[in-house]
């Protein structure tokens, strides 16, 4: 439904990632050039998760207020509502994943078994996503600034996430504040299985798996705690 009536149909779901895409690869390739080993890669490869997550995360708040008529008239398990989101929301993606597997050997990705886990590294980055998206569609309906907040932090997350550029040049003095983002332990993990070849450090991965678990646990509790209550006040 979202692209009725587009004569590119889908194709739009790719343009916003894809132009974002280009604009930092032609800056930090002809501008501010990097000496990083294929640093067009290691870009790619953190825009594209980041995008993912920044569209599930930003469109999270009005899942259940946008749906409240069909919630106050229809009962089915509210959960499907966050759910159907994420689903849609990674099929599209899906789309320009298959894009960037088209050029991860043009910029210079090498197939390897570290890849072999990516799917499994892909489910935790979802729950993560998923439990994020619960809690906010649950604080929105009492707290409907919410929305513009989320959107003002998934820009700074962006700037303060180790994306278009290399934790390495993050001064040491502040280097800590960059690693309690748990943004950071999911793109270390992307960059180290498409850019580095190589599977996740152990330490990565458990940190990895407990933000996971901690905001899939966190959302759930939330959702079923309050959600019932919550469609009175829609």
């Amino acid at each position: 439904m979202r692209y009725q009536g587009a004569v590119l149909g889908f194709a739009w779901s790719l343009m916003n990632p894809l132009m974002i895409t280009l604009m930092y690869l032609f800056v930090f390739t002809y501008v501010f050039r990097s000496s990083q080993p294929n640093h067009a890669l290691y870009m790619v490869t953190g825009i594209v998760h980041w995008t993912l997550f920044s569209t599930l995360v930003t469109q999270a708040p009005e899942q259940l207020v946008g749906n409240a008529d069909l919630l106050k008239k229809i009962y089915f398990p509210r959960l499907l509502v966050p759910l159907s989101n994420l689903l849609v929301n990674s099929v599209l993606w899906f789309m320009a994943l298959v894009v960037f597997l088209m050029l991860y050997g043009p910029l210079g990705g090498k197939l390897h078994w570290a890849l072999l886990v990516y799917p499994f590294y892909l489910l935790l980055f979802l729950g993560f996503a998923f439990g994020l998206m619960l809690i906010l569609c649950v604080l929105y309906v009492d707290f409907r600034d919410l929305k513009h907040l989320v959107e003002v932090f998934v820009q700074l997350f962006f700037w303060t996430t180790p994306i278009i550029y290399p934790l390495s040049m993050v001064p040491a003095r502040i280097r800590d504040l960059f690693l309690v983002n748990p943004l950071t332990e999911f793109t270390h993990i992307f960059q180290d299985i498409f850019w580095a070849g190589q599977l996740p450090s152990w330490q990565i991965s458990a940190a990895f798996s407990a933000w996971a678990a901690l905001s899939l646990g966190v959302g759930l509790w939330l959702f079923y705690r309050r959600g019932a209550k919550l469609i009175e006040r829609l």
